[in-house]
């Protein structure tokens, strides 16, 4: 559950932006730290649009599908069959993100928010990473690689299918 709430917190702030980004979409990278040094290195595909809705496809280490719709999650893991499904308590809404954003120069921008701190970084005006340090101490950073903003994605994309036989934990 640990990855699903950095997972969680990360999404949101896809949308804390110099510009107004309706829907995102990038390959990435994200890698947590923790306090002895130790990497953990995961890859994926995310697809993000307003209000509130992601898709994060984990392809390495391991394989899992994360969808957000709003308060819900869903997460998807065809390794053991098994899909969770809960309410997420500490929603975080973006527009809060974007008002409390401040610029710390021409590219990075940090934003507090429920007493976490954020570094947003962007490149060419194009939203490339965000780092944080959760609430284990862990250090997060995401790289985005090859990054889509405002076109076009199918809402049907963050519907979750539960695959049949999987077992499913509400």
């Amino acid at each position: 559950m640990h990855i699903i709430m950095l997972t969680l917190l990360s999404a949101t702030f896809l949308f804390a932006a110099p510009k107004d980004i309706n829907s995102f979409h990038s390959t990435f990278t994200q890698t947590i730290i923790d306090e002895h040094k130790k990497k953990i290195i995961y890859t994926g595909e995310l697809w993000a649009s307003k209000p509130q809705n992601a898709l994060w496809v984990y392809q390495k280490p391991i394989q899992k599908s994360v969808y957000i719709s709003g308060s819900r999650l869903t997460l998807i893991e065809p390794v053991i069959e098994q899909a969770t499904i809960r309410t997420l308590n500490d929603e975080i809404d973006f527009l809060e993100i974007i008002k409390k954003a401040k610029p710390l120069d021409a590219s990075r921008y940090s934003a507090t928010v429920n007493n976490q701190t954020y570094l947003i970084e962007f490149s060419n005006d194009m939203l490339s990473s965000i780092s944080y340090t959760d609430g284990y101490e862990n250090k997060v950073i995401i790289k985005f690689l090859n990054p889509i903003a405002n076109k076009p994605i199918e809402v049907s994309r963050f519907k979750a299918v539960i695959p049949e036989g999987f077992d499913v934990i509400k």
